[in-house]
């Protein structure tokens, strides 16, 4: 009877000491290989307290549904000139956006939310401009940075430092304060008007140029005139651009492929109401 007893107190400690090896050592997870680790590093957003949760509880982070890209191209006053926005109305629309509660991410953000897993805000909003005036950064850049926002610049390399177009040190400073500064052709042609290798050279050496001034890559990029087909598309690809933007109306989701994403057009005198539909209706 003794016996019996000492057995049944030995296997209950037995029992004991099983379980807590269980939940102290195999409920762990499997440590990540130091090549894992540093995949895993390069398309995990990195994320503060702040992006994870606002004063309210609820996360302020989410993964992307469908994402408005605005594209503008010159803020400046000019009767008749419609891609001329003047900057009265434009600064009235960054109004409307920092008090509808919206921020400004960068495509380099948009992008790995969109294919790569990334959070975005709960209301973002992406601002690009188009062709690189000057007024990008004398008027809007001003503008912008006063209402807390970021933009993207696709810029015609043969344009800098031309008149009415950004100088070099320009496209620096915007770069430090933010900004992003992207491809846009050599020359602005109608790309599916070129043969093959004439394509394939407005690209790369737009691309080159840029990371040259720049020193930094050059990933993203918009169709000149929204104007492209299949051969142009895979020629952006094989250049080494991560996305292309078109002209065609509506927002970014994630069923879209990287090289036909489509954006919000802004225009002279569309007014706050036709901007604020734009903004709440992704097929506009």
């Amino acid at each position: 009877m003794l016996k019996k007893i000492i057995r049944m107190q030995f296997l209950l400690v037995l029992f004991q000491v099983v379980l807590l090896l269980g939940v102290s050592g195999c409920s762990k997870e499997k440590a990540l290989s130091p090549t894992s680790q540093m995949q895993a590093d390069l398309v995990k957003p990195s994320q503060t307290s702040s992006e994870t949760s606002n004063t309210t509880g609820s996360p302020s982070y989410q993964k992307p549904i469908e994402v408005p890209v605005l594209y503008y191209h010159s803020v400046l006053l000019e009767e008749g000139n419609k891609v001329r926005m003047p900057p009265d109305q434009f600064e009235a629309q960054m109004i409307y956006l920092r008090d509808k509660g919206y921020e400004s991410v960068s495509l380099g953000q948009l992008y790995q939310a969109l294919y790569k897993g990334g959070d975005l805000p709960a209301k973002p909003v992406v601002i690009t401009f188009d062709d690189g005036y000057e007024d990008n950064y004398t008027i809007a850049f001003p503008i912008l940075k006063k209402y807390g926002f970021t933009a993207s610049v696709f810029v015609v390399s043969s344009y800098i430092n031309g008149e009415g177009f950004m100088s070099e040190p320009q496209l620096k400073e915007l770069i430090a304060n933010g900004w992003e500064i992207e491809g846009h052709t050599v020359s602005h042609p109608y790309l599916t008007q070129m043969d093959k290798q004439t394509v394939i050279n407005e690209l790369k050496h737009s691309k080159e140029q840029l990371e040259k001034v720049l020193g930094q890559p050059v990933n993203f990029f918009a169709y000149p005139y929204g104007d492209y087909n299949v051969d142009v598309a895979q020629a952006v690809k094989d250049t080494g651009y991560l996305m292309a933007f078109t002209t065609e109306r509506g927002w970014v989701n994630p069923n879209l492929d990287e090289w036909h994403l489509q954006r919000v057009y802004c225009f002279t005198d569309m007014g706050l109401n036709e901007f604020s539909r734009r903004l709440q209706d992704p097929n506009y």
